[in-house]
């Protein structure tokens, strides 16, 4: 049976994680991979879902503004979080465009 929360994501800004009570190790982790990813010119967003998985997603900065993740690259991230919170991982995901999508 196909988990009914894992194609209903909720794309935010990474300013959430500030909020949700990480240690500041934690923190720093973060802030890490967001300035290695910015430096890739990449931009980290979170993505969470209704039952409390979450990651943090990497997206290439450039055009195009708009995301449109489909059914499929969110059950397959919602999978990929999964693992990596049941594994004790942080959910550090990262986004590809497809060249001729």
């Amino acid at each position: 049976m196909r988990n009914r929360v894992a194609d209903k994501a909720i794309l935010q800004p990474f300013s959430v994680l500030r909020k949700v009570g990480f240690s500041s190790r934690g923190m720093q982790r973060f802030e890490r991979h967001r300035s290695e990813q910015k430096r890739l010119n990449r931009v980290v967003v979170v993505m969470r879902w209704a039952d409390g998985t979450w990651c943090a997603l990497s997206l290439p900065s450039g055009a195009p503004r708009a995301v449109v993740l489909d059914e499929g690259q969110q059950i397959d991230a919602y999978e990929d979080a999964r693992s990596c919170l049941d594994g004790d991982f942080l959910p550090l995901l990262s986004l590809r465009w497809e060249a001729n999508a």
